[in-house]
């Protein structure tokens, strides 16, 4: 059903939907996005952004193209009298709040956005969606209290005995008990999963008398109210109700009289106590434990799981191939919970399709090729980035410990970039990105005899320092840099981990896995090579002089690079590559940019390196 909404229109009124309620709607662009042959644009909703589903009465505007579910808007202008604020009538406004108003709902905490009624002497908004669903005078929920509760329809302010935070109207109340509840806490989950514990958490409304902090937000929850509390740990976890039930927290199921599931995590078999071990990774050969080997000590050799260089860790070897592996790698348990996603990770080796293999984590955007956790959301979490579950303590970085309180984005203190998940400091305005956390400490530049090691800026130093690589300008006030302590050469560390710091070499990839299935770069690419096989390589910058960029003309610095290959082509799509690349243009090398314009126009290249 459509009404044409003609009587209740606004002056402001605009049919554009604000820069920061794009990404609220953005995943139910992906999702209805079924069929591109018999695509038709989803439509949302102007107030709630729900997306309409097709049975969803809306109202439509005769002006612009806006709609509206219908109990998203007024059934009538005139003022109303409500439950929630019987003091006053209330005026319906639309699409702009008052300037001395909060600009958020009373009930909801959300947004106002199209229709709400509002009271200008007491500073009160509603939706009109909540307005149309008033608070029962009188509620049953034995999982919340023994007593029957009673809405006490006043603007007292009140502590929820729930959840320990305020509210500020209508709560609900027990009067032999003395106790108030917000009206969302009364359907409170008694027993949950949350994604920064491995162990279920359950609902308590007394944790007794002590002093505790929260594990999500770290900061103190008061013992007097509710809370969620593991009882595996005892007394050492627990966290605020409102942390436990965020949406990028928890699941979304309750679990009271659900039986929990017992399943074997152990990612291998011990086969003699502190000698040697058969790895699920690696079933075919028995891995054997080594505490020193010198041979290796020059960093040649990388964990097969994190894909870092082994260098003097404890760790474990086969000795029938080459596979090779740290020992905290081989300790990762086969699933496990992560604050990246609500639903639990599973451990892959990563080795069921190498031209596959090649993947990007979710937590700190860097690309990896060894062992990936992968959650059911399609989530990836590299190796490095599966140790730092919910906190991170590194006095040389920063002198107090780091958490992740929310998944909001934040500016890393390391790399100066505002990046999608950070670590944040509870004391102080500092955070840290999931790419800086994990840079290694030290690290050894091939053919040199020294460790480089990771300084995180000096803010005694005179001057500026230079890049042993590039021969920039590094200003150590600002950066972070690399260092070897013996010669005291310095060293940007983009320069020293390259742009795969998490990938290891020897690698071969299809076109598709590394560049991904682009509609507008499929579209483009016109005149695909009937004959031809797309391969990228990921191979060692360790040639004698260094590959020459065709795209930029400079040489390629970073210890890793790609490289492109189109094989069994025409001859006369080598005519046409030698004609692009006319004088020595037999190895050129561009950028990733210039990787796609290339294949773009139908792959015409052949032998192409491509290097960054």
């Amino acid at each position: 059903m459509i009404r044409i909404d003609t009587h209740f229109w606004s002056p402001a009124h605009s049919d554009e939907i604000p820069q920061d309620d794009l990404w609220k709607i953005a995943f139910t662009v992906k999702s209805a996005i079924e069929d591109l042959n018999h695509f038709h644009p989803p439509e949302f909703c102007g107030d709630c952004l729900e997306h309409f589903k097709d049975n969803d009465r809306r109202c439509r505007c005769n002006i612009c193209t806006k709609k509206w579910h219908f109990r998203c808007v007024p059934s009538s202008p005139d003022d109303i009298n409500h439950p929630f604020h019987p003091y006053h009538p209330l005026e319906l406004l639309i699409d702009v709040p008052p300037d001395h108003s909060k600009g958020k709902c009373d009930v909801c905490k959300q947004e106002l956005k199209s229709y709400f009624y509002h009271c200008s002497l007491c500073d009160f908004s509603m939706h009109v969606r909540c307005s149309k669903n008033p608070p029962p005078p009188i509620v049953e929920t034995p999982k919340c209290h023994e007593h029957t509760l009673t809405c006490m329809v006043r603007n007292d302010t009140f502590t929820c005995n729930a959840c320990g935070t305020q509210g500020e109207r209508c709560p609900y109340v027990c009067a032999p008990c003395g106790v108030m509840f917000h009206r969302e806490c009364i359907y409170l989950p008694h027993v949950i999963n949350i994604n920064r514990h491995d162990h279920r958490v359950s609902h308590t409304y007394s944790l007794g008398f002590g002093k505790r902090k929260c594990m999500i937000c770290h900061k103190l929850v008061d013992w007097r109210y509710g809370a969620y509390s593991c009882s595996t740990c005892h007394d050492s976890y627990v966290v605020h109700s409102k942390c436990a039930t965020r949406g990028d927290v928890w699941d979304g199921k309750e679990l009271e009289g659900v039986p929990e599931e017992d399943i074997d995590v152990s990612p291998f078999e011990v086969i003699e106590e502190g000698i040697s071990i058969k790895h699920f990774s690696h079933e075919e050969h028995i891995l054997y434990k080594i505490e020193d080997e010198d041979d290796i000590s020059d960093g040649s050799m990388r964990c097969e799981a994190c894909v870092r260089p082994i260098l003097s860790e404890t760790h474990y070897k086969c000795m029938e191939c080459d596979f090779i592996i740290h020992e905290t790698c081989a300790n990762l348990p086969r699933r496990k919970r992560h604050w990246l996603s609500t639903t639990p990770f599973c451990l892959s080796a990563n080795n069921d399709d190498a031209s596959e293999a090649l993947f990007k984590c979710g937590a700190c955007q860097t690309i990896s090729n060894g062992f990936r956790y992968k959650s059911d959301e399609g989530v990836s979490l590299d190796m490095r980035c599966a140790f730092v579950v919910s906190s991170y303590s590194d006095h040389e970085c920063h002198p107090h410990t780091l958490f992740i309180t929310t998944l909001d984005e934040g500016k890393c203190g390391g790399c100066k970039l505002t990046k999608k998940h950070v670590l944040r400091c509870t004391e102080c305005d500092f955070s840290l990105c999931l790419a800086c956390a994990t840079l290694p400490k030290k690290i050894k530049r091939k053919g040199d005899e020294h460790f480089l090691f990771l300084i995180h800026g000096e803010k005694e130093a005179s001057g500026k320092y230079w890049c042993e690589v590039c021969e920039g300008v590094l200003d150590p006030h600002e950066e972070w840099f690399y260092t070897c302590h013996v010669s005291g050469v310095t060293f940007h560390i983009k320069c020293v981990v390259g742009e795969f710091p998490n990938a290891k070499p020897g690698f071969t990839y299809h076109y598709q896995s590394l560049l991904g299935q682009d509609f507008t770069l499929l579209c483009l690419r016109v005149c695909p090579p009937p004959h031809g096989r797309e391969i990228i390589q990921l191979v060692s910058n360790d040639r004698i002089t260094r590959p020459k960029c065709a795209s930029c003309g400079a040489r390629c610095r970073p210890p890793l690079i790609l490289k492109f290959i189109l094989m069994d082509i025409y001859e006369t799509q080598q005519k046409t590559f030698a004609s692009i690349f006319p004088a020595g243009g037999t190895d050129p090398t561009m950028t990733p940019l210039a990787v796609r314009l290339c294949l773009s126009y139908g792959g015409l290249l052949a032998s192409v390196a491509v290097y960054r």
